[in-house]
């Protein structure tokens, strides 16, 4: 049940980073405070339009158009079209370029994108900063890496408290894989009080959303009677629906049980 501390920090790849049916990235429903001001902008306009049908390499251009002129939002979404090498060639100089000219001003996706590039080349406390930076705009994805880099110690002093803090921020977004850690911590008693009620509830929470992990712990703390009354049917349900997903200690769980199940 320890808290797999081993694990990255999360990142929007580039190639999804513009999906017009993405909750976490779309262009259109990402409910940004500047989104008025975005759209105020004629090149932005036309680029969305043309990416909205698929002739990207126009949409590229008429992002480049506005970024050059200052505008966050298209530096932002044309550093994921470098980073994806989508309408353009596939450039992580220029990705990079675009990417910090629209964290410099503000924009969280950005800041917490460039985290990410700072934290795959070590530097953990520029990884931090920029974190740090887009999860005081509320995004869950940034709250969930800082909770991360808080468990790690990484760019920071390590603090359970803090991990907790920030993992309760984007649990409560229903981020899963903050509502799974945070789990977690409540079972150990780690930066919050020790209590199976609440790592039972947020195992939940987060094994309905299809977290494999969170799915394997609950089917454990329901074999237990751990923070819920004992049942032996939900256990194996729930160790099932994580052994499905791949996830190797509910494979072996399975096969042990095997013997008491029809």
């Amino acid at each position: 049940m320890d808290d797999k501390v081993k694990a990255g920090l999360k990142h929007i790849p580039g190639g999804s980073a513009l999906s017009l049916h993405s909750t976490r990235s779309s262009i259109i429903a990402r409910g940004r405070r500047d989104a008025a001001n975005a759209a105020s902008n004629p090149y932005y306009r036309q680029a969305v339009t043309d990416y909205s049908t698929r002739n990207f390499t126009e949409a590229a251009a008429s992002f480049r158009l506005a970024a050059e002129q200052g505008h966050a939002e298209s530096q932002y979404l044309l550093s994921t079209m470098y980073d994806a090498g989508e309408g353009l060639p596939q450039d992580d100089v220029q990705a990079a370029h675009w990417e910090r000219k629209a964290a410099e001003q503000g924009h969280a996706f950005a800041q917490a994108n460039l985290s990410f590039r700072y934290y795959a080349t070590g530097d953990y406390p520029e990884a931090f900063a920029w974190c740090q930076r887009a999860a005081y705009s509320n995004l869950a994805w940034a709250q969930y890496n800082l909770g991360l880099m808080y468990r790690k110690g990484e760019g920071v002093l390590q603090s359970d408290a803090d991990a907790a803090y920030w993992y309760r921020l984007a649990a409560i977004q229903d981020f899963p894989e903050a509502q799974q850690k945070l789990a977690d911590l409540y079972y150990i008693g780690h930066g919050v009080p020790l209590s199976y009620t609440q790592a039972a509830g947020w195992y939940r929470k987060a094994a309905d959303q299809g977290n494999a992990e969170a799915q394997f712990q609950l089917g454990h703390l329901y074999a237990f009677g751990q923070g819920l009354e004992h049942d032996y049917t939900l256990s194996r349900h729930w160790t099932r629906q994580a052994a499905l997903q791949g996830h190797e200690q509910a494979v072996g769980e399975l096969k042990r049980r095997e013997y008491r199940d029809p």
